[in-house]
């Protein structure tokens, strides 16, 4: 299997970025948090989604975030999981497009949407375009 240094690289920051965020930024504040608000639940609050939604959300961002890990070793997890950031950043982009946020707020999860896209293409070319 060939990847790319860059695809890598992108595999390590998608994943360590997913637990910095989702574990231990969770309830610290941050300029690029949405709205006004300084902690991720607020900033859910300020997008008027539920807390259940923001569980679900963490859930899905930390686990995509081990996929993407675990895919420095296999091509298949790196898949699934960069698919799912495709997915849920594109959902953060829209949220602070939702509440008018300044575009330097966008910037991490615009970054993020493009790493994961950069990812899933990348390893679909090992997974699905055969040896």
């Amino acid at each position: 299997m060939t990847m790319t240094l860059i695809t890598v690289f992108f595999q390590l920051f998608l994943g360590i970025a997913m637990y910095d965020v989702w574990w231990f930024r969770y309830r610290r504040p941050g300029i690029f948090r949405g709205g006004d608000s300084t902690t991720m639940e607020e900033e859910f609050k300020v997008y008027g989604l539920s807390d259940g939604f923001r569980k679900l959300i963490r859930v899905l961002k930390l686990s995509a975030g081990t996929l993407v890990l675990a895919g420095l070793f296999h091509p298949l997890p790196a898949f699934v999981g960069a698919f799912m950031l495709c997915f849920l950043m594109a959902g953060a982009v829209c949220m602070h497009i939702k509440v008018r946020d300044p575009l330097y707020k966008a910037i991490p999860s615009v970054s993020f949407l493009l790493m994961s896209v950069w990812v899933a293409v990348s390893i679909s070319t090992v997974l699905f375009d055969g040896p």
